[in-house]
């Protein structure tokens, strides 16, 4: 038994040796594991490696959530027809019960960013996508531009989904739906609008452009933008008001010069913008009246921002200025506030805003067409009081002077807009805000202007002993927004 024992101990470690001197020439290093992200930064953005390829991708966005409110009192619309001597002498009037002074908000919007190096410099693919579903106060129904109705009346819901932004950029190329190179900054610092030609947050036209640097800051653009609409996103650069366009025959051309720098940047730009328009009120160019224009509009911008971190990390002022003539979107006044011209949240009257006015036919038989000219100018500024709060002055005054308008217009109008945005960001990418706006508007009285009443729509009579010269309002948001 001994003698068994023994063979069988011998053997097994015999075996032994023979593995170990077999293990000892494999090698001893351990597999590196699988690398499934790689992290990267082109042209300044961080992102990972889409997989089998060099481009870095970043995903973005955000949900924000709002409530909103303002003040209600009887609104008017023109009485008479357009084009002839009825219109200016009276006003239908709205009651302020057929609309909500409360409402609510939620959007959710998404981004992708894609970015390659290139021996011409980056090329870049960016997209965004946007969803809006609000409903009551200040909802997109109101502005025209909500894409479906989930149920009728003043609470009806207004849902709608579009592309916000979606370009290409390389060699100095950009093409596609991109923010305007005429804006110098946007609408303001809080959800609605100033005066200004905004483009920038809402309604990006599409287009073609080229931008040229030429160092130290300096840049040169020329742009052939789109001013067709653009859907839920915005309602291009046409600005009707009893007249329709003819087929679109031009882009509205842009150009600038631009520098961005330590202090801060600089701006002045200019706009072509052709008006192609026929009688629209009345359908008489169908029928075969040569009441029609075809003329070109243009506008003037320049704007400064100063960066003054002594008061604080982060803080600026900056303001712009800004010229039309039969270019009216560019004045900023169609998107200023909630998008009403002045009569805020359907208060009093609104300005009236158009590219052209057909006012008819004067004491010769020939035809006019009135002519807009405005002038407007703005300011902001952000101060951090701490790295959590912020607050957000701004303020903007604008000019209409209305042409040739036969007396149906009111010859000039000013309005002007100010409030404060406040932010609170307790934790990162996490922003508490509260906007706080006031809009007053003036008007002259037509010459047209006489006392009278008519019956509007559901049996309402109008007409006030003397013209409203002047509107008011003020409307309050506060929203909370996560971002990553």
């Amino acid at each position: 038994m001994s003698l068994m024992k023994s063979i069988l101990l011998g053997s097994a470690a015999g075996i032994v040796a023979v593995a170990s001197a077999q293990a000892a020439d494999l090698p001893t290093r351990k597999a590196a594991p699988a690398e499934y992200v790689k992290i990267c930064n082109v042209g300044g953005m961080a992102g990972f490696i889409i997989p089998g390829s060099d481009t870095c991708l970043k995903i973005g966005g955000y949900v924000t959530a709002q409530f909103t409110g303002g003040n209600l009192e009887t609104g008017y619309s023109w009485g008479g027809t357009a084009g002839t001597a009825s219109r200016g002498t009276n006003l239908v009037a709205s009651p302020s019960s057929l609309r909500p002074d409360i409402g609510y908000n939620v959007r959710l919007n998404l981004s992708i960013d894609t970015r390659t190096n290139t021996a011409y410099g980056v090329l870049r693919g960016y997209a965004e996508i946007q969803v809006d579903h609000n409903n009551g106060f200040d909802s997109y129904s109101a502005n025209g531009v909500s894409t479906s109705t989930d149920a009728a009346g003043p609470a009806g819901a207004v849902m709608a989904s579009y592309i916000n932004l979606a370009y290409v950029q390389w060699a100095g190329v950009t093409a596609g739906k991109a923010p305007s190179f005429f804006s110098f900054y946007g609408g303001g610092e809080g959800w609605n609008n100033l005066f200004s030609p905004d483009q920038q947050g809402f309604n990006q036209p599409l287009l073609f452009a080229y931008t040229a640097t030429f160092g130290g800051g300096f840049s040169a653009t020329l742009a052939a933008q789109s001013p067709g609409g653009n859907g839920a996103s915005g309602g291009g650069t046409y600005i009707n008001v009893d007249t329709t366009n003819f087929g679109m025959t031009a882009p509205d051309i842009v150009g600038n010069l631009r520098v961005d720098q330590s202090w801060g940047s600089a701006q002045v730009s200019g706009v072509a913008h052709q008006v192609h328009v026929y009688d629209g009120a009345s359908g008489s160019f169908v029928s075969g009246s040569s009441a029609s224009q075809d003329t070109w509009g243009w506008a003037v911008n320049g704007g400064v921002k100063i960066n003054v971190p002594s008061f604080g990390p982060g803080d600026f002022i900056q303001g712009q200025v800004t010229y039309t003539k039969n270019a009216i979107w560019y004045s900023g006044i169609p998107d200023g506030m909630n998008g009403e011209n002045g009569a805020v949240n359907g208060n009093g009257l609104a300005m009236t805003v158009g590219d052209t006015y057909f006012a008819g036919l004067n004491a010769a038989g020939a035809n006019v067409f009135a002519t807009p000219t405005t002038f407007t100018v703005s300011a902001t500024a952000e101060h951090h009081f701490t790295p959590q709060w912020s607050l957000d002055p701004e303020i903007a005054y604008t000019t209409l002077h209305w042409s040739n308008s036969l007396g149906q217009l009111s010859n000039n109008a000013e309005s002007i807009i100010g409030g404060v945005v406040g932010h609170w960001d307790p934790i990162p990418l996490l922003d508490f805000e509260v906007d706080l706006l006031y809009q007053t508007t003036h008007q002259s009285t037509p010459g047209n202007w006489g006392a009278g009443s008519v019956t509007g729509t559901n049996g309402i009579t109008v007409t006030p002993a003397a013209f409203k010269n002047n509107s008011d309002g003020f409307a309050g948001r506060f929203e909370i927004t996560r971002s990553w």
